[in-house]
Protein backbone atom coordinates (compact mmCIF):
# COMPACT_ATOMS: atom_id res chain seq x y z
CA UNK A 1 0.00 0.00 0.00
CA UNK A 2 2.94 2.31 0.86
CA UNK A 3 4.72 1.61 -2.60
CA UNK A 4 1.17 1.89 -4.43
CA UNK A 5 1.07 5.64 -2.88
CA UNK A 6 4.80 6.53 -3.33
CA UNK A 7 4.46 5.59 -7.08
CA UNK A 8 1.15 7.68 -7.56
CA UNK A 9 3.43 10.81 -6.01
CA UNK A 10 6.43 9.97 -8.18
CA UNK A 11 4.37 10.18 -11.35
CA UNK A 12 2.87 13.15 -10.41
CA UNK A 13 5.90 14.67 -10.08
CA UNK A 14 7.63 13.76 -12.86
CA UNK A 15 4.71 15.01 -14.98
CA UNK A 16 5.28 18.06 -13.18
CA UNK A 17 1.51 18.27 -12.49
CA UNK A 18 2.11 20.19 -9.41
CA UNK A 19 -1.60 21.24 -8.37
CA UNK A 20 -2.81 17.50 -8.79
CA UNK A 21 0.39 16.68 -6.46
CA UNK A 22 -1.23 18.89 -3.62
CA UNK A 23 -4.23 17.83 -3.93
CA UNK A 24 -3.05 14.23 -3.46
CA UNK A 25 -1.10 15.17 -0.82
CA UNK A 26 -3.11 17.06 1.38
CA UNK A 27 -5.54 14.06 0.38
CA UNK A 28 -2.93 11.28 2.02
CA UNK A 29 -2.39 13.93 4.56
CA UNK A 30 -6.19 13.49 5.43
CA UNK A 31 -6.20 10.09 5.72
CA UNK A 32 -3.41 9.49 7.87
CA UNK A 33 -4.67 11.70 10.42
CA UNK A 34 -8.31 9.76 9.81
CA UNK A 35 -6.39 6.93 9.99
CA UNK A 36 -4.34 8.04 13.84
CA UNK A 37 -8.05 9.53 15.02
CA UNK A 38 -9.55 5.66 14.55
CA UNK A 39 -6.34 4.11 16.56
CA UNK A 40 -7.19 6.76 18.85
CA UNK A 41 -10.76 5.72 18.75
CA UNK A 42 -10.05 1.70 19.44
CA UNK A 43 -7.66 2.49 22.08
CA UNK A 44 -9.76 4.41 23.88
CA UNK A 45 -12.62 1.99 23.53
CA UNK A 46 -10.63 -0.82 24.68
CA UNK A 47 -9.26 1.16 27.88
CA UNK A 48 -13.21 2.39 28.47
CA UNK A 49 -13.91 -1.67 27.96
CA UNK A 50 -11.30 -2.23 30.34
CA UNK A 51 -12.09 0.07 33.05
CA UNK A 52 -16.16 -1.12 32.78
CA UNK A 53 -14.63 -4.52 33.62
CA UNK A 54 -12.84 -3.42 36.69
CA UNK A 55 -15.59 -1.46 37.75
CA UNK A 56 -18.27 -4.43 37.43
CA UNK A 57 -15.20 -6.62 39.19
CA UNK A 58 -15.19 -3.96 42.08
CA UNK A 59 -19.27 -3.36 41.71
CA UNK A 60 -19.27 -7.23 42.49
CA UNK A 61 -17.32 -7.90 45.15
CA UNK A 62 -19.20 -4.62 47.36
CA UNK A 63 -21.85 -6.25 46.43
CA UNK A 64 -20.96 -9.76 48.25
CA UNK A 65 -19.64 -8.02 51.25
CA UNK A 66 -23.07 -5.82 51.52
CA UNK A 67 -25.07 -9.18 51.68
CA UNK A 68 -22.60 -10.76 53.64
CA UNK A 69 -23.39 -7.65 55.60
CA UNK A 70 -26.99 -7.73 55.81
CA UNK A 71 -26.68 -11.57 57.11
CA UNK A 72 -24.35 -10.21 59.70
CA UNK A 73 -26.85 -7.67 60.93
CA UNK A 74 -30.17 -10.18 61.18
CA UNK A 75 -27.90 -12.41 63.31
CA UNK A 76 -26.89 -9.65 65.95
CA UNK A 77 -30.54 -8.44 65.73
CA UNK A 78 -31.27 -12.25 67.11
CA UNK A 79 -28.57 -12.12 69.50
CA UNK A 80 -29.28 -8.04 71.33
CA UNK A 81 -33.05 -9.12 70.75
CA UNK A 82 -32.77 -11.82 73.50
CA UNK A 83 -30.57 -9.71 75.82
CA UNK A 84 -32.69 -7.17 75.45
CA UNK A 85 -35.94 -9.05 76.39
CA UNK A 86 -33.58 -10.10 79.32
CA UNK A 87 -33.28 -7.13 80.76
CA UNK A 88 -37.16 -6.39 80.17
CA UNK A 89 -37.95 -9.24 82.67
CA UNK A 90 -35.22 -8.11 84.92
CA UNK A 91 -36.38 -4.63 84.95
CA UNK A 92 -40.53 -6.28 85.45
CA UNK A 93 -38.87 -8.54 88.27
CA UNK A 94 -36.53 -6.18 90.47
CA UNK A 95 -38.24 -2.83 89.77
CA UNK A 96 -41.70 -3.36 89.30
CA UNK A 97 -42.08 -6.21 91.32
CA UNK A 98 -43.46 -8.60 89.01
CA UNK A 99 -44.34 -12.26 89.85
CA UNK A 100 -43.60 -13.37 86.30
CA UNK A 101 -41.16 -16.09 85.93
CA UNK A 102 -37.61 -15.40 84.53
CA UNK A 103 -37.90 -17.40 81.31
CA UNK A 104 -34.95 -15.94 79.19
CA UNK A 105 -31.46 -17.85 79.64
CA UNK A 106 -29.53 -15.56 82.68
CA UNK A 107 -26.39 -16.62 80.86
CA UNK A 108 -27.11 -13.45 78.33
CA UNK A 109 -26.87 -10.43 81.11
CA UNK A 110 -23.32 -11.14 80.29
CA UNK A 111 -23.33 -11.44 76.54
CA UNK A 112 -22.50 -9.00 74.18
CA UNK A 113 -21.40 -9.61 70.06
CA UNK A 114 -18.63 -7.57 67.91
CA UNK A 115 -19.63 -5.18 65.40
CA UNK A 116 -18.00 -6.58 62.28
CA UNK A 117 -18.95 -6.07 58.72
CA UNK A 118 -17.16 -7.19 55.97
CA UNK A 119 -17.83 -4.79 53.87
CA UNK A 120 -15.67 -1.92 56.12
CA UNK A 121 -12.45 -3.67 55.05
CA UNK A 122 -12.65 -2.86 51.41
CA UNK A 123 -15.53 -0.36 50.91
CA UNK A 124 -13.27 2.65 52.30
CA UNK A 125 -10.58 1.74 49.74
CA UNK A 126 -13.42 1.87 47.18
CA UNK A 127 -14.95 5.25 47.56
CA UNK A 128 -12.55 6.90 45.60
CA UNK A 129 -12.01 4.46 42.90
CA UNK A 130 -15.87 3.80 41.72
CA UNK A 131 -17.21 5.83 38.78
CA UNK A 132 -21.01 6.16 39.31
CA UNK A 133 -21.33 9.17 41.56
CA UNK A 134 -24.67 7.76 43.00
CA UNK A 135 -23.17 4.73 44.76
CA UNK A 136 -20.04 6.66 45.63
CA UNK A 137 -22.32 8.89 48.04
CA UNK A 138 -24.40 6.17 49.05
CA UNK A 139 -21.18 3.95 50.62
CA UNK A 140 -19.67 6.86 52.33
CA UNK A 141 -22.87 7.15 53.95
CA UNK A 142 -23.13 3.51 54.46
CA UNK A 143 -19.31 3.41 55.79
CA UNK A 144 -19.98 6.46 58.24
CA UNK A 145 -22.56 4.61 59.83
CA UNK A 146 -20.52 1.31 59.92
CA UNK A 147 -18.00 3.34 61.73
CA UNK A 148 -20.90 4.83 64.28
CA UNK A 149 -22.26 1.50 64.82
CA UNK A 150 -18.54 -0.10 65.69
CA UNK A 151 -18.83 2.59 68.45
CA UNK A 152 -22.07 2.16 69.73
CA UNK A 153 -21.64 -1.37 70.31
CA UNK A 154 -18.44 -1.01 71.96
CA UNK A 155 -19.83 1.09 74.44
CA UNK A 156 -22.03 -1.46 75.51
CA UNK A 157 -19.59 -3.79 75.42
CA UNK A 158 -17.76 -1.91 77.41
CA UNK A 159 -20.40 -1.84 80.22
CA UNK A 160 -20.89 -5.50 79.95
CA UNK A 161 -16.96 -5.76 80.91
CA UNK A 162 -16.40 -3.31 82.98
CA UNK A 163 -19.35 -3.17 85.09
CA UNK A 164 -21.98 -5.84 84.78
CA UNK A 165 -19.62 -8.73 84.75
CA UNK A 166 -17.38 -7.38 87.55
CA UNK A 167 -20.85 -6.53 89.55
CA UNK A 168 -21.73 -9.98 89.56
CA UNK A 169 -18.81 -11.59 90.64
CA UNK A 170 -18.83 -9.02 93.82
CA UNK A 171 -22.28 -10.64 94.47
CA UNK A 172 -20.60 -13.98 93.96
CA UNK A 173 -23.31 -14.95 91.39
CA UNK A 174 -21.64 -17.39 89.57
CA UNK A 175 -21.54 -21.09 90.27
CA UNK A 176 -17.70 -22.07 90.15
CA UNK A 177 -19.00 -25.71 90.41
CA UNK A 178 -21.30 -26.05 87.14
CA UNK A 179 -18.25 -24.27 85.65
CA UNK A 180 -15.52 -26.54 86.83
CA UNK A 181 -17.30 -29.79 87.21
CA UNK A 182 -19.56 -29.61 84.01
CA UNK A 183 -17.87 -31.44 80.82
CA UNK A 184 -20.03 -30.05 77.94
CA UNK A 185 -19.61 -25.94 78.00
CA UNK A 186 -22.77 -25.19 76.63
CA UNK A 187 -24.32 -26.75 80.19
CA UNK A 188 -22.85 -25.00 82.37
CA UNK A 189 -25.08 -23.38 84.69
CA UNK A 190 -23.19 -20.13 84.91
CA UNK A 191 -25.81 -18.04 86.71
CA UNK A 192 -28.85 -19.59 88.15
CA UNK A 193 -32.24 -17.77 87.79
CA UNK A 194 -33.07 -17.47 91.26
CA UNK A 195 -29.72 -14.88 92.14
CA UNK A 196 -29.92 -13.21 89.10
CA UNK A 197 -33.39 -12.28 90.23
CA UNK A 198 -32.34 -11.68 93.40
CA UNK A 199 -29.50 -9.43 91.73
CA UNK A 200 -32.14 -7.48 89.91
CA UNK A 201 -33.89 -6.23 93.03
CA UNK A 202 -30.42 -4.11 93.84
CA UNK A 203 -30.68 -0.32 93.52
CA UNK A 204 -27.07 -0.55 92.22
CA UNK A 205 -27.58 -3.08 89.75
CA UNK A 206 -31.07 -1.39 88.31
CA UNK A 207 -29.21 1.68 87.56
CA UNK A 208 -26.42 -0.82 85.68
CA UNK A 209 -28.99 -2.58 83.77
CA UNK A 210 -30.45 1.34 82.24
CA UNK A 211 -26.76 2.24 80.96
CA UNK A 212 -26.74 -1.20 79.74
CA UNK A 213 -29.81 -0.82 78.08
CA UNK A 214 -29.91 2.35 77.20
CA UNK A 215 -26.40 1.47 74.79
CA UNK A 216 -28.32 -2.10 73.77
CA UNK A 217 -31.22 0.20 72.60
CA UNK A 218 -29.09 2.13 70.58
CA UNK A 219 -27.74 -0.48 68.98
CA UNK A 220 -31.14 -2.25 68.08
CA UNK A 221 -32.45 1.01 66.11
CA UNK A 222 -28.93 1.81 64.60
CA UNK A 223 -29.17 -1.32 62.88
CA UNK A 224 -32.69 -1.58 62.12
CA UNK A 225 -33.27 2.04 61.35
CA UNK A 226 -29.63 3.13 59.27
CA UNK A 227 -27.95 0.30 58.60
CA UNK A 228 -30.30 -2.01 57.38
CA UNK A 229 -31.84 0.81 55.27
CA UNK A 230 -28.60 1.84 53.78
CA UNK A 231 -28.03 -1.65 53.28
CA UNK A 232 -30.86 -2.22 51.04
CA UNK A 233 -30.62 0.84 49.51
CA UNK A 234 -27.06 0.69 48.23
CA UNK A 235 -27.16 -2.97 47.38
CA UNK A 236 -30.13 -2.17 44.91
CA UNK A 237 -28.05 0.86 43.54
CA UNK A 238 -25.06 -1.29 42.84
CA UNK A 239 -27.62 -4.21 41.07
CA UNK A 240 -28.99 -1.38 38.98
CA UNK A 241 -25.96 -0.19 37.35
CA UNK A 242 -24.91 -3.75 37.31
CA UNK A 243 -27.29 -4.01 34.80
CA UNK A 244 -26.35 -1.21 32.41
CA UNK A 245 -23.68 -2.76 31.67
Amino acid sequence: MIKFFRKIRQNLLSENKFSKYLIYAIGEIILVVIGILIALQINNWNENRKARLTEVTKLNKLLEDLKLDSIAFDSNLKVLSEINSLHQQLYNIGYKNSNEPLTENPRSIRRYVTFEAPSLKTSSLLVSQLNNETIRKELIDYNEDLNLGVIEMNEFISIVKDKIRPYLGLKEAYNLESQFETLDADKVNMISKEDLIKISKNTDFQQILFEANFKLKSNINGIKNRSLTLNNSLRNLIETELKAY
